[in-house]
């Protein structure tokens, strides 16, 4: 049979680019289909290569497959999320109570008893209490802290607080209620000071701009603020800012007053005495009436050192017209009065140097002096509590800078350990005496009974919420 020309054409994609891999036998560049001729019915044999199509395929799995993967993620974490805030929505809300105390301006309303607390919403995390102020205090034999807190679930804290009245031995708030009347500053933070002015009673300023006055024994917090200078109609034209502070020539602490008209004013509340801050004040304020002159013997603790130190343990005893209250020692090496074996100040072991407000007034007399300890090494020693019967001191238990601190209860007549804590067991802050034992306050909501010999009866940390 004669043979015609014919163009040989891909049979799959009709390209006639091709290339022989033998005689008549071709593979088509474009598709990769191999086809070859029979010669005896002309016929084009095809033999496709689905290599490309099958890996095309399993691509287009395999994306697939990772999408339906993705959605599957997203719809399930769409779902947790859904239960998270069904979960919290149904937590109750903090809404204060109506028995608590209400603090308004100049005057106060006192419940001492309350059912629930006020708490506010979460959103989610954990309720965590922010601590402005605490004091520990003994009331009716019983020990309470008082507070002034503000909560947060998370950053920043709540822009309002709460005066809070925790008992100790129940362990549970008894009353609580909001503070109203806080001003914030241009950062929306309230910077609180204080200063106990008596045992029981204390003034709180909120950031120099709102002055509360603590009664710690009726468990009432009251804004006088506006009742300051009621008394002194010539001061009284608004108050731009308020500190608490000390003055040249001043006994104890006193309110330095910024008036709206430009006036600075010190006020003493307990004396209700305003005094305008000039030249004319320090000369007034040496006839300044006392309320009463204290004249009895009190008995006070102090480390007496040299230049850091040699310390020692020195116990006076004096008279103060302040009281022991307002009595402090500022000892810190040998001192002004006599050191050759005459009068009163002589000491075997050493003279110290102490501080008396007014030192040249005979209203204010050193009676006596001692080293309670001549012959004990004391490293950084601090003095922690001390009364007419007790004496409690900090100190390290070696000259090592990183040693351990111990806490130790000393015989006020000999010096003598009546017990040992270690800061390894706990940290105290501040001590009272409770029966037998004490009342240890490690910081705002720690705390801890310990009995008369020293060991620790239980540790106490402060709920904030039922």
């Amino acid at each position: 049979m004669a043979k015609q020309i014919k163009i040989i054409k891909c049979p799959n994609c009709g390209s006639i680019q091709k290339t022989e891999i033998k005689p008549d036998h071709y593979r088509c560049e474009n598709c990769h289909t191999e086809y070859f001729l029979d010669s005896d019915d002309i016929n084009v044999n095809v033999t496709y290569d689905n290599k490309q199509t099958n890996l095309d395929n399993e691509y287009f799995g395999d994306f697939k497959l990772k999408i339906i993967v993705i959605l599957g993620c997203i719809v399930v974490g769409c779902v947790c999320v859904g239960l998270l805030n069904m979960f919290f929505k149904s937590k109750p809300s903090y809404d204060a109570p109506a028995a608590t105390t209400q603090i308004q301006q100049n005057q106060t309303t006192t419940t001492k008893s309350v059912s629930a607390n006020p708490q506010i919403a979460q959103s989610s995390g954990t309720l965590r209490v922010n601590y402005n102020f605490c004091s520990l205090v003994l009331v009716d034999n019983k020990p309470f802290v008082i507070g002034i807190i503000n909560r947060s679930n998370g950053l920043p804290y709540e822009q309002k607080y709460y005066f809070t009245v925790y008992d100790l031995l129940s362990e549970k708030i008894v009353q609580e209620s909001p503070i109203a009347n806080v001003k914030f500053d241009k950062f929306g933070k309230v910077n609180w000071t204080s200063y106990d002015f008596t045992k029981d009673k204390t003034y709180l300023v909120a950031s120099k701009r709102t002055v509360f006055l603590l009664d710690k024994r009726n468990f009432t917090l009251t804004d006088v603020t506006s009742s300051l200078l009621q008394n002194y109609p010539q001061f009284n034209k608004g108050i731009a800012s308020v500190n608490i502070t000390t003055a040249q020539g001043a006994v104890g602490h006193v309110l330095h007053i910024l008036t709206d008209d430009g006036q600075k004013i010190y006020y003493f509340p307990l004396q209700d005495k305003a005094f305008v801050d000039n030249n004319d004040f320090y000369m007034t304020i040496k006839d300044f009436e006392r309320s009463a002159d204290d004249t009895s013997k009190h008995t006070a603790f102090s480390f007496a050192n040299n230049y850091g130190e040699d310390f020692k343990l020195i116990k006076f005893t004096f008279i103060s017209p302040d009281g022991k209250s307002h009595y402090t020692f500022t000892s810190a090496k040998v001192g002004n009065q006599n050191t050759d074996g005459s009068g009163k100040f002589t000491d075997a072991a050493n003279a110290y140097n102490y501080s008396l407000p007014y030192y040249d007034n005979p209203k204010y007399q050193l009676v006596s002096h001692q080293n309670l300890t001549p012959d004990r090494l004391y490293f950084n020693p601090e003095i922690i509590y001390f009364d007419d019967n007790t004496l409690i001191i900090k100190t390290r238990t070696s000259a090592s800078p990183d040693s351990n601190y111990n806490y130790q209860r000393l015989d006020i007549n000999n010096g003598k350990v009546i017990w040992t804590l270690s800061s390894d067991d706990i940290t105290i802050k501040e001590i009272m005496p409770f029966n037998d034992g004490f009342i240890i306050k490690q910081s705002c909501d720690k705390y801890a009974q310990i009995a008369s010999d020293g060991t620790i009866i239980k540790k106490l940390t402060l709920v904030n919420e039922k």
